[in-house]
């Protein structure tokens, strides 16, 4: 009885932690403010100086791209479901910023809460043209997959999945889950107030 007692609570807590999380997941859904897409904007220059001053050929892939799409921080969170969100924007492959927000909603060992920034590196025009088509959704795993580069030590650079479609690079990482997965994460194009 007791164990069924705590079992209960366990779930009950998982939850509601689930859903705190994935409302504050949807907010990054919603439309977004022209003095939101300024304080975005900054920020995603911000994470852009950063990985170019700490990563060795950066500067080199980037010029290369066909679209660059920025995330500053996205927080992930969970305790069995896990939810994770935030905005981004791309600055190049457009002929003006584009904002996004993502959310992803998962199931399975799920534990802990961490928060990071994400820069997805569009390879190709094909790729470029998929994400910023008139659809409204663009989803992981579904529309295309994606390569999660390494980045050494050193700051150097895995060359194996460079060239790929797509790719994506994890910034500063803070805190700590168990889960590194991108399927089911979901970019909704926002339009600025």
């Amino acid at each position: 009885m007791f164990n069924r007692v705590i079992n209960a609570g366990l779930v009950s807590a998982a939850l509601a932690f689930g859903l705190a999380l994935s409302s504050s997941a949807q907010a990054d859904l919603t439309d977004i403010s022209r003095a939101d897409a300024t304080a975005l904007d900054i920020a995603a220059e911000k994470t852009l100086s950063q990985f170019r001053a700490d990563t060795k050929g950066a500067d080199e892939v980037l010029a290369n791209a066909k679209g660059v799409l920025v995330c500053p921080t996205i927080r992930k969170g969970g305790f069995g479901v896990g939810v994770e969100g935030g905005r981004c924007v791309l600055t190049s492959g457009a002929s003006e910023h584009l904002y996004y927000g993502l959310t992803a909603l998962k199931t399975g060992f799920i534990v802990g809460v961490a928060s990071h920034s994400m820069i997805l590196v569009m390879n190709t025009d094909t790729a470029l043209a998929k994400f910023t088509s008139g659809k409204r959704e663009w989803e992981f795993g579904v529309d295309a997959s994606v390569a999660v580069a390494k980045i050494g030590v050193g700051g150097d650079l895995d060359t194996t999945n460079l060239k790929k479609d797509i790719v994506s690079f994890i910034i500063g990482s803070k805190g700590l889950i168990a889960d590194a997965t991108w399927e089911g994460s979901r970019f909704k194009k926002l339009d600025v107030e």
